[in-house]
């Protein structure tokens, strides 16, 4: 590996003064000349350069098919390329675990690391198909799972396990991802300044007029409460009608009919109108009885979801306590108030979305499965879960995220230190064992 004065160290370890204001300085070296990537031995350190670069493309890829990552400059290609290389001649299952902060690249390096991988694979029979369902397996559900924060426009709100199969030479054969942590409260609120998730707005943006008159729905975001409440629906960087035909088509590349996509559409125009449905209290009542105030929202939501509007009001301002006695049980209808009533209605929301994305996770995983499994098939995990963040107003969902965030880097260290200390014992050099 050639290191040209005024590029910085592509290897950290290559350093001759190992400190952290100089490993800060080499990185800024590198920044500064749309050097993004560092080795720390095995790892790759990679800065987010918030702009496009040219280093992605066919002529990059083939740069690095074949070669060992000493050969060019640092580059998630190299680890890649790696992580192949080892599964096929170790026979060897791999994993690749991606972590950082929010915004940091993760879910783009993970696309990245798909894109390499499918790219200079070894060919097979349906091998085309499946490279296609594993690349298009991305955009649907970052439509479904990702949303803009204060920090990033494109932030994972869910974490996600995607592994990759191959057969005993190297061939694609399918796929298989776990979800998992998917921030649902977002549906309902989030800080000012940030957006639900993206395919609320690509609904609204790009589906055709005639099929939003059938859901009831207007173009614009600001009409409906769950939208506005955080007073931020459009992100320069983001082309939400664009971004709707991708989604429709990764759906249709995943085998979901017309007709269900109808359907999804329709829970998501029902999520939205739920969000509009208010209440006040019943006038002259002794209680804190509460009563839907607007019932055309309310009948657009039934409609929506496909069920009657006596229920759906029912559901909303009341809970049903069931009583067992003398050998009889009878369910008792108690009036909510109007914080429960809110509650009723946000959860019921957050539970329709969180269905409807397993259930998305469900049909994805069928459309990528491998058809016919062999006891000598390998695989590559990508582990890409959302970033530590701090928000002004924490979830315990949020919570949750940030501290597996530290259990996975304190796992990554664990790991690395664990390598060193092999190759340390290899080659007889004296060293202090960290625990």
């Amino acid at each position: 590996m050639n290191i040209k004065k005024g590029e910085g160290v592509p290897d950290f370890v290559l350093m001759d003064t190992v400190s952290e204001g100089a490993m800060f300085e080499n990185m800024t070296t590198r920044f500064k000349g749309d050097m993004i990537y560092t080795y720390i031995g095995d790892v790759v350190v990679s800065v987010n350069p918030y702009k496009p670069l040219n280093i992605f493309n066919r002529n990059d890829i083939e740069n690095y098919r074949g070669r060992y990552k000493y050969e060019r400059a640092p580059h998630i290609y190299a680890l890649a390329g790696e992580a192949y290389r080892a599964m096929v001649q170790g026979r060897e299952n791999q994993c690749v675990i991606i972590s950082g902060e929010s915004g940091a690249g993760k879910t783009e390096a993970s696309k990245i690391i798909m894109q390499y991988v499918t790219a200079v694979c070894v060919s097979s029979k349906d091998g085309d198909g499946i490279k296609q369902a594993l690349l298009e397996s991305n955009p649907l559900l970052e439509a479904f799972g990702n949303a803009k924060t204060l920090r990033n426009d494109n932030s994972s709100r869910f974490g996600k396990y995607m592994e990759m199969q191959f057969s005993c030479i190297g061939a694609p054969i399918g796929g298989q991802i776990s979800n998992y942590l998917l921030e649902k409260s977002r549906v309902v609120a989030r800080a000012e300044g940030e957006r639900s998730f993206h395919i609320f707005y690509q609904l609204l943006a790009g589906l055709p007029s005639a099929q939003l008159e059938r859901l009831d729905l207007e173009r614009s975001p600001l009409k409906y409460a769950y939208l506005a409440i955080s007073k931020c629906v459009q992100v320069p960087s983001i082309d939400d009608a664009a971004e709707f035909k991708a989604v429709t088509r990764a759906m249709t590349v995943m085998g979901i009919p017309a007709n269900a996509q109808e359907e999804i559409f329709g829970v998501l125009a029902g999520i939205l109108h739920l969000g509009n449905v208010a209440f006040e209290k019943v006038p002259g009542s002794k209680t804190d009885e509460v009563k839907v105030t607007n019932n055309g929202a309310l009948e657009r939501a039934a409609r929506a979801l496909k069920c009657a509007p006596e229920l759906l009001r029912k559901a909303l301002v009341f809970r049903t306590i069931t009583a067992t006695g003398n050998k009889r049980q009878s369910v008792i209808p108690v009036p909510l108030d109007m914080q429960g009533a809110s509650f009723s209605r946000d959860a019921l929301a957050k539970a329709l979305y969180e269905r409807l994305f397993n259930w998305l996770v469900l049909k994805v995983n069928e459309g990528i499965k491998c058809k016919s499994p062999q006891r000598d098939d390998l695989s590559i995990g990508l582990l890409d879960i959302y970033g530590f963040e701090v928000f002004q107003k924490n979830s315990f969902e949020q919570l949750n995220i940030n501290y597996c965030n530290e259990k996975l880097q304190q796992l990554f260290i664990e790991l690395t230190l664990k390598s060193e200390q092999e190759e340390y014992v290899r080659e007889g050099i004296k060293w202090e064992e960290i625990k």
